[in-house]
């Protein structure tokens, strides 16, 4: 080995690790390249002669070693467009600028028409402004690409992936599932709310399919399906109607109400021509708790003065209260007629009375005064009480002429004390007697002295006394109250909810109310309200009506008056006959060659509620004209008309009349659902029929056994041809889809369609397997191209360029298009980039070896060279 060799060898192993360092110093600055793929140094030593004898040094020289099969690790990303491969292989790219050429790429399993022959890891894609996935280097992602017109991914070819599917077009709806729980028991009376559904025709127009239900029976339903704005209907038509009847029940009779009538009767006596009224007496009657009372007085006993008087004050009392009494009062001598203001209402009446306190009067006889020659004999009687009562008669006999003052209510106010009397007593005296007596009084004291001289008074006194007795009030019904019967009947519809057009007609008294079904009414208690509010609206009919359930109860507005017959015979005597008189009846009496006329009514019927009171007036009427009649219980006596003669019209018991009909309507077509009612089957789809569809499209699957699909296909047509749905309802005797459990309401748990109306442009995503999907504003996606893996069967032979690719080289073989995760293909990994695989650690490790190993090889040129110059200093 020579001096030289060895500085050869030195030299060779300098430029060696420059490459070493070279190798570290790539890696490290891609250390955050996307994609990039390390580069390790391989030494190889160079032998140039070696032996057990003899060995000559070669040196050494650094090779690239690429680790393309080492992946780095994954980062997720938010942007969707961003891909990264798990596992081996390559996206394949094209550069932008070159996209337009085309060649084809001998692959292992045959030739790839491809626009142009790069590889790469680098997947940060995102679109450019010509909608290229193209990535931070420029190189636009390749693909297979997906035919817009068939829809089938061409694999003989791969070509940039450019979006300009910008347009979704329409998608007519074809199928809809439907799963809802129809309730087993709806709230009586309401309506199944609709369902409806948005679908879309072949333009894309948004279009409504609506779901209408009813509850037929406790397992069978009517479903009625209904498409505005199409040419064809699912269900269309009607059929002959269910049966309908109207039919009569109890009919109960009508009864006037007849006013309760109490007759308050006055008893007291009667002294000195005075009905025994006492300052004091109240006199109360008493209806329904509440007091009408009197009180006698000073005051109002001259305005009263009779018992007669008397019972009519209290009639006023009872008329002019405030608020109103129940009852009228009339007075008739000394009764009270108290009549209830409402006829068959009742009433409780009391009466009373609170006496006041009784003055006994008396006269006591005073010393009389003997004649004198001057004057003449003076008698004096003296009157010892105050008070005097109504009725108390005073009598002063004077020489055989008796004089007498009587109280009486009239005068009472002006004269009511006993000195009062004394004076009026004095007064009479004086002007009767005047000429042979001459009376004065003072206070209780009577004088009477003879007007001769020397002559003598014959006098004396006696007081006649008003009864002491307290007077009475009794009170008798004379007129029973009997409570007002109004005539109603009952009328019961029959017929079946649902159908159209069913008439039900009631004719009130020949007057025809009709009300037609529109088929919207959930049960007969509907049909029967409805027909009821028509009789009510009408408010010329006698009657009112209610309902309830299927029944109607018609009941006249007013009660009855029952017919009682009455007859009027006799001339002169005139007898009127029967125990009772009605409203309506007519009573007419001829008498002095007038005819009297009396109509009984709702207002008069009270004053004339008997046969008596009827002839009364009668008799009240002749007596005015000038003529004599008298009533003696039920008969009319006419004493001035031998001929007079009476006639009666009696009055009709009035009842309204019923007369009925009913017409069938037509059941609306629709679609019969029947569910289950076996332990095996209970609220489970059994059968659906389509057999009352009438002129609509909908038909129904002729297999409807267990476990079969329950659908009903029909055709719509909105102007742009047929387009068949079919609605998917689960499968028959299957929970799911269509069911019928316990509940109250429908509950609609799905209800979707496959149709979609034309989407723009919203985005572009990667799915599963590679599939680039273009997603749209309709909620609608599309595959437009599928992203292949390529792999080599050394991927790290493949040559390098600039921006992150590699090119096919003979070392490398031949690339093979594979889908991902298939034939050893990695997968492709949406939202996420492949970082660089460079070990920052590992890179300064291998850099400080490379920087000891070059420093090594540098020393040995400097003791080469200081060697050398040992052999040049030789010759020295």
């Amino acid at each position: 080995m020579s001096i030289f060799g060895s500085m050869t060898t030195a030299v060779l192993g300098l430029n060696a690790q420059s490459k070493a360092l070279g190798h570290i110093s790539d890696n490290i600055a891609n250390s955050s390249t996307i994609g990039y793929k390390r580069v390790d140094s391989a030494f190889e030593t160079m032998v140039l002669q070696s032996s057990q004898r003899l060995h000559e040094p070669g040196g050494v020289t650094a090779q690239p070693v690429f680790m393309n099969n080492i992946q780095g690790s994954l980062t997720q990303v938010q942007s969707p467009t961003n891909i990264a491969i798990q596992g081996q292989g390559f996206f394949s790219v094209t550069k932008v600028a070159t996209q337009g050429s085309s060649t084809l790429v001998q692959t292992q399993t045959g030739t790839v028409n491809s626009s142009a022959a790069f590889y790469t890891r680098a997947g940060d894609f995102e679109l450019d402004k010509s909608r290229y996935l193209v990535n931070s280097s420029g190189y636009a992602l390749n693909g297979w690409l997906v035919d817009p017109v068939t829809g089938v991914l061409h694999k003989d070819q791969v070509a940039p992936i450019q979006v300009n599917s910008l347009i979704d077009k329409p998608v007519a709806t074809n199928t809809i599932d439907l799963a809802a729980n129809l309730p087993a028991t709806p709230k009586p009376g309401e309506k199944i709310p609709d369902s409806s559904i948005q679908i879309f025709d072949s333009q894309g127009n948004p279009r409504t399919v609506n779901f209408k239900w009813r509850q037929q029976a406790d397992s069978s339903w009517r479903m009625v399906l209904d498409a505005p704005g199409s040419n064809t209907k699912p269900v269309d038509g009607t059929f002959t109607g269910n049966p309908a009847t109207v039919t009569f029940g109890q009919n109960i009779p009508g009864q006037t109400a007849v006013a309760q009538v109490n007759v308050i009767t006055l008893a007291g006596n009667n002294t000195n021509g005075q009905d025994n009224l006492r300052i004091g007496d109240t006199y109360s009657v008493k209806v329904d708790g509440t007091n009408y009372s009197l009180k006698i007085t000073a005051d109002n006993i001259g305005s009263i003065r009779t018992y007669s008087g008397l019972a009519g004050a209290l009639a006023n009392q009872i008329n002019s209260a405030s608020p109103a009494a129940s009852v009228l009062a009339t007075s008739s001598g000394q009764t009270i007629r108290v009549t209830a203001r409402e006829p068959g209402t009742p009433f409780k009446l009391n009466t009373d009375v609170v006496s006041g306190t009784n003055t006994t009067n008396t006269i006591v006889s005073q010393t009389s005064t003997a004649a004198t020659a001057s004057a003449g004999e003076i008698d004096k009687f003296q009157f010892p009480q105050t008070q005097v009562e109504v009725g108390d008669s005073f009598t002063i006999n004077v020489n055989g002429t008796p004089i007498s003052y009587t109280v009486t209510a009239a005068t009472y106010q002006s004269y009511s004390t006993v000195s009062d009397v004394v004076s009026q007593l004095a007064g009479k005296i004086n002007q009767s007697l005047g000429s042979s007596v001459t009376a004065s009084s003072a206070g209780n004291i009577l004088s009477i002295q003879a007007n001769a001289v020397n002559t003598n008074v014959t006098s004396s006194a006696t007081v006649t006394n008003s009864s002491a007795s307290v007077n009475t009030m009794s009170s008798l019904p004379s007129v029973a109250s009997v409570a007002g019967v109004r005539q109603s009947r009952t009328v019961t519809l029959t017929g079946t909810p649902g159908d159209i057009g069913t008439q039900y007609t009631l004719s009130i008294n020949g007057t025809a109310v009709t009300y037609s079904t529109t088929g919207e009414e959930m049960t007969m208690e509907d049909i029967t309200a409805a027909l009821a509010n028509k009789i009510n609206s009408n408010t010329s009919l006698p009657v009112t009506a209610t309902a309830q359930g299927g029944v109607i109860t018609v009941t006249s507005k007013t009660a009855a008056t029952p017919a009682n017959a009455n007859t009027m015979t006799g001339t002169g005597s005139i007898t009127l006959g029967g125990s009772k008189v009605d409203v309506g009846d007519t009573y007419k009496v001829t008498a002095g060659g007038v005819t009297y006329s009396l109509t009984l009514d709702n207002a008069n019927i009270n004053t004339y509620s008997t046969p008596n009171a009827v002839l009364n007036y009668f008799a009240t009427q002749i007596n005015g004209a000038g003529g004599t009649a008298t009533v003696t219980g039920n008969v009319l006596a006419v004493t001035s008309d031998a001929t007079a003669t009476g006639l009666v019209n009696d009055a009709t018991a009035y009842q309204f009349t019923l007369d009925q009909s009913a017409v069938a309507g037509q059941t609306p077509a629709h679609i019969g659902l029947t569910f289950g009612k076996t332990p095996e089957t209970v609220g489970t789809l059994t059968n659906i029929s389509t057999a009352l569809v009438g002129t609509g499209t909908a038909v129904s699957a002729a297999n409807q056994s267990a476990g079969s699909d329950a659908n009903v296909t029909f055709t719509v047509d909105y102007g742009f041809g047929p387009q068949q749905i079919s609605l998917n309802l689960g499968k028959y005797q299957k929970p799911g889809g269509l069911t019928q459990y316990a509940g109250e309401e429908i509950n609609v748990t799905q209800l979707v369609q496959n149709g979609a109306p034309r989407g723009q442009f919203k985005d572009v995503v990667f799915g599963d397997n590679g599939t680039v999907m273009v997603n749209y504003d309709n909620g609608r996606s599309k595959m437009v191209a599928k992203v292949p893996i390529i792999t080599f069967n050394n991927p790290n032979a493949l040559q390098r360029e600039s921006g992150g690719v590699f090119i096919e080289s003979e070392e490398a073989g031949k690339p093979n298009f594979n889908d991902p995760e298939t034939n050893g293909a990695g997968a492709v990994v949406a939202n996420s980039v492949e970082s660089s695989n460079v070990d920052i650690a590992d890179e300064f490790t291998k850099m400080i070896v490379t920087q000891r190993s070059y420093s090594a090889n540098a020393k040995i040129v400097t003791t080469s060279d200081e060697m050398l110059q040992e052999v040049l200093g030789l010759k020295r």
